[in-house]
């Protein structure tokens, strides 16, 4: 036998390598699918309350409403002037919702977003009482998008689920 003979009959003898399917990724579960518009939700979340996450910048967006009330001569009662405690309570609102947008900025799944479609319509249901117990109708502002943030939202995470 020679040298090459044997090197033949050592590549032939080894057996070819199992061609094994490329693995599969599992979905994620429908609680973890990301809603598009979810990130978007939380984005304006962000914008609209980030100027009441501290005291300071609490009392300027305020003041600045009661301004808007007070220049348009709308009806209803301004937005007040509040007061060390008051203001506390909103920076810790405004804290906590921005901390929450930032969460839904980062993950953006359908679990989270469907609890925040119905904080917003818990949030949409405060402002329409305040608005019929005489409050300014500046909170029209708010309320608008809040409500068409958790219909959009919530036709998002039935999609997501699907």
């Amino acid at each position: 036998m020679t040298s090459g003979t044997a090197a033949t009959r050592q590549s032939t003898d080894r057996p070819e390598p199992l061609a094994l399917p490329a693995p599969r990724v599992p979905s994620p579960p429908r609680a973890e699918r990301h809603v598009p518009l979810g990130r978007a939700g939380a984005i304006y979340d962000l914008v609209v309350t980030i100027g009441f996450a501290t005291p300071w910048t609490a009392a300027a967006v305020l003041g600045s409403l009661h301004a808007l009330h007070v220049a348009l001569g709308l009806p209803g009662s301004p937005p007040p002037v509040l007061g060390p405690f008051e203001l506390m309570l909103t920076a810790m609102m405004g804290t906590a919702v921005a901390m929450w947008a930032l969460a839904r900025i980062r993950y953006p799944f359908a679990s989270l977003i469907a609890i925040d479609s119905v904080g917003r319509v818990a949030f949409s249901t405060w402002m329409v009482t305040a608005l019929v117990s005489g409050a300014s109708p500046v909170i029209v502002v708010f309320l608008v998008p809040e409500a068409i943030w958790a219909i959009l939202q919530a036709i998002g995470v039935i999609r997501a689920v699907r």
